[in-house]
């Protein structure tokens, strides 16, 4: 099996899959934390929300004002071929990307940090140590939080305008690994988990340099459990798995340790991706979507996207992105033809795949962006190559009011090997 089966992206990688770094994992009682560039896969538990499994549909013809995504390539300069796109954040007029470099013959990668003026042209920034592993990126602190493990520690980096990183050093940070990060009004927090005792952690700090192991019951509570979390205008959301009925419950915070409970989320599904916004919150996973007007009272969950790399939230409405089928080089994965997949919403409920382009059954768009009415993607080129794969840029005009369709299209589940 080729390198692409060695992706390690997030903590739910790097629990969930064989990976050439030697990682202390979470206890297996804890859910796996959220991934970037994880396709949907069958969940262990039944479900009140079945997963469905018909075949494709065609698409309806776009009908007037219905949300669609319109994907022009903008190919970015600066960038090396990279195996994975770790987070691509935006502050003030500066972007910033992470990824992490191909694989050496030992087995190990670095990561790399770039910047850029217009998210087009990128110079390189920092190649973070080889000993250390960055797994998610954040605009926040004095300008961005990059976070992971190495050393006996969580790796934790800062940069005020992306050019320049500082590597952060704080006793609270001893045996941490940092999967996820977010921002909220009253500074960041940290998800992960502790390799001395493979107990889930929390780490909090108001910027980015000092932090703190927390040790309160709610955020302790909410890490254990922790199946996404998103922050936005200042307040951060956690769906998180708890008691032995593995139901969702619903917490928020504008601060960084303490989490109040606000409510349930009506399903056993694994959710993957969660975003917030002007227009309210989406979250996704195992094939379904649940909304939310203000992140506490959430819908049913409705036949939804099946890709879970990216999620966000626009006025026009909600877009999903991420890729189905296998990389190049799995000799057992994801059955169904490659194909980067985008799925639209104006409403939440009914789901649109956009049909696929020849482009993109050998590209995917696992990051998203909306800058001022454009919406960006970020991604990658499959490529045969040994040495990673080109990173790509799409852009997309954001429309103003949408309405919404009738109907959803009909998302597919993995197939494995087995057919």
């Amino acid at each position: 099996m080729r390198r692409m089966t060695r992706w390690v992206i997030t903590a739910a990688m790097l629990a969930a899959c064989a990976s050439p770094v030697a990682v202390p994992k979470p206890p297996e009682s804890q859910p796996a934390l959220p991934s970037p560039l994880r396709t949907a896969s069958p969940i262990s538990t039944p479900s009140k929300d079945p997963i469905p499994t018909e075949s494709p549909a065609t698409s309806p013809v776009v009908g007037p004002n219905e949300f669609t995504v319109r994907w022009k390539a903008e190919n970015p300069t600066g960038l090396a071929n990279v195996e994975s796109i770790v987070g691509v954040a935006r502050a003030g007029d500066v972007y910033v990307l992470v990824a992490r470099l191909p694989f050496r013959d030992d087995g190990s990668s670095d990561t790399a940090a770039w910047w850029s003026r217009d998210g087009k042209a990128w110079k390189l920034a920092q190649e973070f140590p080889p000993e250390e592993q960055i797994l998610t990126l954040t605009a926040g602190g004095p300008g961005f939080v990059v976070g992971g493990f190495g050393g006996g520690q969580a790796a934790m980096w800062t940069s005020v305008d992306g050019r320049a990183w500082t590597s952060v050093s704080d006793a609270s940070l001893s045996n941490g690994v940092i999967a996820q990060l977010v921002s909220t009004a009253s500074g960041l927090v940290g998800f992960g988990w502790r390799s001395d005792n493979d107990a889930a952690g929390i780490w909090t700090s108001s910027d980015g340099i000092e932090w703190l192991a927390a040790t309160n019951e709610t955020g302790l509570k909410v890490a254990r459990g922790l199946q996404a979390v998103a922050a936005y205008d200042g307040r951060a959301i956690a769906i998180v798995r708890a008691g032995e009925a593995n139901q969702q419950e619903i917490w928020e915070t504008t601060g960084r340790a303490d989490w109040t409970e606000v409510g349930p989320l009506s399903t056993k599904a694994t959710v993957e991706q969660l975003a917030g916004g002007q227009r309210g919150w989406v979250a996704i996973g195992s094939n379904r979507a649940w909304t939310s007007t203000d992140g506490r009272r959430w819908s049913k969950g409705v036949s939804g996207p099946d890709v879970a790399s990216d999620v966000i939230v626009d006025d026009a409405g909600f877009v999903a992105v991420g890729f189905v089928g296998s990389l190049p080089g799995e000799t057992c994965g994801d059955q169904r033809p490659f194909a980067g997949h985008t799925w639209t919403s104006s409403d939440g409920r009914t789901w649109k795949l956009t049909p696929v382009r020849t482009e993109f059954k050998a590209a995917m768009v696992t990051r998203l962006l909306a800058v001022d009415r454009t919406l960006l993607g970020y991604g990658q080129r499959l490529s045969e190559s040994e040495e990673g794969m080109p990173v790509g840029r799409w852009a997309a005009a954001l429309p103003g009011a949408t309405s919404p369709m009738e109907t959803s299209d009909k998302p597919t589940s993995v197939r494995g090997c087995g057919g």
